[in-house]
């Protein structure tokens, strides 16, 4: 599921994206970088930014810098985007921390990890937190490639039942 960008009834409105074609290396510690810019902006002009910062600390990042395959996820799109391999679909994911989703305009792959995810042409493509990774252990990493559908439903992942609930894990902080 995805959730279509709102246009904000402006006729130049240009979809942002969380990652772009020169965007710099990604910084471990931001909590931003994940997050598409339209959701971010939407969750302010609501007044929740600060609960979804929160959400993202610690229960995204789960109360830790974002690891070295998440922050590899970025390094990928950055390149599928200098390729233009990709483009923004014009929607981002449903969930906490709302990352931009991708359409892949010619087959190929990305390499996180070590694993290699294949894509087709029109398929979509998008970041999978740690928690839907913790959860499911089917998953194999940070990202997500199929053919998703729009939705208008909105979830933090402090609303999800295997959530920290703003507390480390007994296994410690950034589990």
């Amino acid at each position: 599921m995805d959730i279509l960008k709102t246009l904000f009834g402006i006729s130049q409105h240009v979809s942002k994206t969380d990652t772009t074609s020169n965007s710099p290396d990604p910084d471990p510690n931001d909590f931003w970088i994940f997050t598409d810019p339209d959701a971010r902006d939407v969750h302010a002009r609501q007044g929740r930014l600060n609960e979804l910062a929160h959400d993202i600390q610690y229960e995204v990042m789960r109360a830790g810098p974002w690891k070295p395959e998440e922050l590899e996820y970025k390094y990928e799109i950055r390149r599928l985007l200098q390729e233009g391999t990709i483009t923004d679909k014009g929607t981002y994911w449903f969930t906490s921390p709302f990352p931009t989703v991708y359409r892949a305009t010619r087959d190929g792959s990305l390499t996180i990890n070590g694993i290699e995810y294949r894509f087709r042409t029109r398929n979509d493509i998008v970041f999978q937190c740690r928690m839907v990774r913790d959860t499911n252990p089917d998953f194999g990493g940070p990202v997500l490639v199929g053919y998703l559908q729009p939705t208008d439903k909105s979830v933090l992942c402090s609303q999800m039942g295997s959530a920290m609930k703003g507390k480390p894990s007994k296994k410690g902080a950034g589990v």
